[in-house]
């Protein structure tokens, strides 16, 4: 009759340590469990045991310095050390080394994967045994050095190990990035579906209204012209909030359609349309010479006419408002900005910014949707790029927008 594999598990959590034991257990294993490090050398020093599974963060005696004593033990060195750890820094990994473990598995784990490895140090026991070297090895890794007296196989399984990991957890990123990707357009086309089925209503609203103010107004008093009048200004907002909510939504339905841009000339161009349609006092705008930029000239036209049109609204109360809108290479980038000396903000709600319908001022004091800053994020972020802010209360503000330089 063959004798069964005695498995020592060394962990600290209860819980984790019977899921374990019965997991073992079924695949034929003979388990013990001790609840630190310490107890499991007192345990492997009375009954070697063929293979350990080893937490890494324990009371007593932690996994590595467990290890490191089991295997400074000559009769016990010839004995596989599995770790178990939520830790995963490259750092962690020159420690498993140094301390002479033969296999890395990061928690949570999938239960297959650690029976595959132990499957597989089993298999290559006696091997091990045969072609045991001893190899002296010293790294330095953040600032703390590192001696490495591990065997080949021992390194190389610790190797595998990592890779194998570093392969399952890119696999989840994957898997997490097409459910993101698949949430982001049905949130899109449900953005869509929402904002077009609502137009038609809103439009009736204002029409009836606005029909009702012409051939009735004048059987109303004062308080129902002043009722109907907010109707249709409610109405009118509405259409707005929706009009820009179905612009936001098309951000990520459009394919990008890039080409060289003269930011220079469509900043101006932005601005002279801004300017034509401005109620408030005209500001002294400068726009100093851009870089040039590789995207789509009408995305990037919203991101100019939304963060000019800001600068133009919250100076325009100045008695002498200016706005100066810059650029400059800067490493791999190249970086935009608009400056104003209007309202500016505070600092400390900047992470409401760039949400949508978030406003940091009221809307019978500057009107709009609350919805600009949202776009210029999306369609900087669709280039590449990255879009930050700076500002005090009164005492202005200045938003800036960085794009990837053109190879």
């Amino acid at each position: 009759m063959t004798k069964a594999v005695e498995v020592l598990v060394a962990e600290d959590s209860a819980t984790q340590a019977e899921q374990l034991k019965h997991l073992l257990e079924e695949q034929g294993y003979a388990v013990s469990v001790a609840s630190d490090g310490k107890q499991a050398l007192d345990a492997a020093l009375r009954r070697r045991p063929t293979l350990v599974v080893s937490d890494i963060v324990m009371p007593e005696m932690d996994g590595y310095a467990f290890c490191k004593a089991l295997k400074a033990d000559p009769g016990l060195r010839d004995v596989p050390v599995i770790l178990l750890t939520s830790l995963s820094s490259i750092q962690d990994i020159a420690a498993g080394l140094e301390c002479g473990a033969d296999n890395f598995i990061r928690k949570p784990y999938e239960p297959r994967n650690l029976l595959s490895r132990i499957d597989y140090i089993l298999s290559n026991l006696e091997l091990r045994k045969s072609r045991r070297t001893q190899l002296g090895l010293e790294i330095w890794l953040a600032g703390k050095k590192h001696f490495i007296t591990s065997e080949r196989e021992q390194i190389l399984d610790l190797l595998v190990s990592s890779y194998e990991e570093a392969v399952r957890v890119n696999e989840e990123l994957k898997q997490r990035e097409k459910e993101l990707e698949a949430a982001n357009r049905e949130l899109e086309s449900f953005s869509y579906t929402v904002s077009h089925d609502l137009r038609s209503p809103l439009r009736a609203i204002d029409g009836f209204s606005q029909m009702l103010e012409q051939d009735h107004g004048g059987a109303l008093d004062g308080e129902g012209r002043r009722l109907l009048r907010t109707i249709r200004e409610r109405a009118l907002r509405m259409g707005e909030l929706i009009d820009d909510l179905l612009e936001l939504s098309r951000l990520g339905r459009k394919p990008l359609a890039t080409a060289e841009i003269d930011m220079t000339a469509l900043a101006g161009e932005a601005l002279r349309e801004l300017q034509a349609s401005a109620a408030t006092t005209p500001a002294k705008c400068v726009i100093d010479p851009l870089p040039p930029a590789l995207g789509d000239p009408s995305l990037m036209r919203q991101v100019w006419i939304n963060l000019l049109s800001n600068a133009l609204k919250y100076s325009g109360r100045r008695e002498q408002p200016v706005v100066n809108v810059s650029g400059r290479a800067e490493g791999t980038e190249n970086v935009y900005q608009v400056r104003d000396n209007g309202t500016g903000f505070d600092m400390r709600y900047y992470d409401k910014l760039f949400g949508v319908f978030q406003r940091l001022h009221d809307t019978a004091e500057f009107p709009g949707t609350g919805v600009g800053l949202a776009i210029v994020q999306r369609v900087v972020a669709r280039h590449g790029g990255r879009v930050w802010a700076q500002g005090k209360v009164n005492e202005g503000a200045s938003f800036s927008f960085a794009l990837p330089r053109r190879a």
